[in-house]
């Protein structure tokens, strides 16, 4: 089934015009990279080399999506792809490595990251995933190195960024030798105190009586640990001038690893109990119907409902009036019946194939098709880019991407205090993973997991993730 799925795809792609053929290609190398890594290679660069001619403003979209799929096939050709200024510079490294990670290029995730050169966007989260896959302490030890060199010389990095490198450090210290260690360790106590604090919400105990609401002590109390054992001196000075580090070292008095103890000890009471996990949903609130539906489709092998809110959104794309003027690709309704496909796919296998007729336009049904015989090979679930270009009513039409919107429109605010975030406001996951959740609309990058409540940083009060973009056209 999952072979028959992909020759007709191909047989399709062939015959639709390049922009859909390109994309389609793309995806049809991913599937092929399962079984046939050689066929695939070439699948991608026969793509490759039709993306390059395609003109006008779909040309850089068209290449910038090309990089993901490279990581996905065949990382090494991502050198052979010119960069683009369509997905934002901030996350791509970040998204390369991860998309390599996720299909087993782990060696070439590595080399990406230890070579990487611009230290101002340093993928510090693939970093941290690469220290939790490998086994070999020199090939840890130059992953650590790179990334302390990268976090040394990212100057022009937003803080936040640079904030990223401290689990790596957490979890591999012990291999530099201890002055070393210890070196680094002062010159994250020294970032912490000179630059200006900012206010975070960290709670660190299940019954919420150990909260952090500073920045730099949450920073301080990440590596409390490491400085105790390597500068016990320095370590008692910080207790004894930061209270919320002291009244947090009070209850774990081993730091961040007192925290992930108890944590494991917790997770494990779990298994034994069978205690199961919420489900989370970030997004629009627009979106919260279609994430519902799709909840609802994994507990009840039902997909129609998501299929439903995944029409709904495509006829917004093909609406007569203003309809979305970006490649079918990247259609959000496209982006939506891939994710149903492929979740039916891992769901119902090949009984899921009966949702595609229910996709009124053969270059989406193609292109969910593809990411159905994704799903049957056992491959994972890579990102769809969405972009949106609708000419104004009473304006020429013009390209613009509400996607790439800045996400700190100064209209997301806390719907208790109406208080706007700035860019340097960030939020911390379970997982420790510090960033703006604003970015990711509420999806750490760190773990994945999607918050669906967001505490204001002003007043300190939850409000659902979705309602802070209630001023928000």
């Amino acid at each position: 089934m999952p072979d028959d799925l992909l020759a007709r795809a191909r047989e399709q792609a062939e015959r639709s015009e390049p922009t859909v053929r390109v994309a389609a290609l793309f995806r049809i190398a991913r599937v092929e990279s399962a079984t046939d890594p050689r066929q695939a290679r070439k699948t991608f660069k026969r793509a490759l080399a039709e993306a390059r001619g395609i003109k006008g403003a779909d040309g850089p979209l068209v290449l910038a999506h090309a990089q993901l799929l490279a990581a996905a096939v065949a990382p090494e050709l991502l050198p052979d792809i010119p960069s683009t200024d369509s997905l934002p510079r901030k996350f791509l490294p970040n998204m390369l490595g991860r998309i390599m990670l996720d299909h087993h290029h782990e060696s070439a995730a590595f080399d990406y990251v230890v070579h990487y050169d611009e230290p101002s966007s340093f993928p510090f989260v693939v970093a941290g995933a690469l220290v939790r896959s490998l086994d070999d302490d020199e090939s840890l030890l130059a992953l650590l190195r790179s990334t302390i060199t990268a976090w040394r010389t990212a100057h022009g990095a937003p803080h936040f960024r640079r904030l990223q490198f401290i689990p790596v450090f957490q979890s591999q210290w012990k291999l530099l030798p201890p002055e070393e260690a210890a070196g680094v360790a002062r010159e994250i106590v020294r970032m912490a105190l000179e630059l200006p604090d900012y206010p975070v919400t960290k709670i660190y105990d299940f019954e919420g009586t150990t909260s952090i609401t500073s920045g730099r002590e949450h920073t301080l109390f990440e590596i409390f640990h490491i400085v105790r054992q390597l500068d016990a001196p320095l370590a008692g000075s910080l207790v004894a001038r930061h209270e919320q580090l002291a009244a947090a070292v009070r209850r774990f008095p081993n730091g961040m690893e007192s925290v992930k103890q108890e944590s494991e000890a917790r997770r494990a009471g779990a298994r034994v109990t069978g205690t199961r996990s919420g489900h989370g949903m970030a997004g629009s609130r627009a979106d919260f119907p279609y994430l519902e539906a799709l909840r609802q489709a994994s507990q009840h092998d039902d997909f129609g409902p998501a299929i439903q809110q995944a029409l709904k959104k495509y006829r917004e794309d093909a609406a007569t009036e203003r309809p979305n003027e970006a490649p079918k690709e990247f259609w959000p309704s496209t982006c939506r019946f891939r994710t149903v496909l492929y979740n039916a796919g891992k769901q119902l296998g090949e009984n899921a194939a009966v949702y595609l007729d229910l996709i009124p336009d053969d270059d989406v049904r193609l292109f969910a098709q593809i990411e159905l015989a994704a799903a049957l090979a056992g491959l994972p679930e890579i990102p769809g880019v969405e972009r949106e270009y609708r000419p104004a009513p009473d304006r020429p039409r013009t390209r613009r991407s509400l996607a790439q919107r800045d996400p700190m429109d100064p209209r997301i605010r806390c719907p208790k205090c109406r208080w706007s975030p700035d860019a340097e406001a960030r939020w911390s996951c379970r997982c420790g993973h510090l960033w703006n959740t604003f970015h990711t609309r509420g999806a750490c990058p760190g773990c994945g997991y999607q918050w669906t409540a967001t505490a204001c940083l002003n007043c300190g009060q939850m409000s659902p993730h979705s309602d802070w973009y209630g001023w928000v056209n």
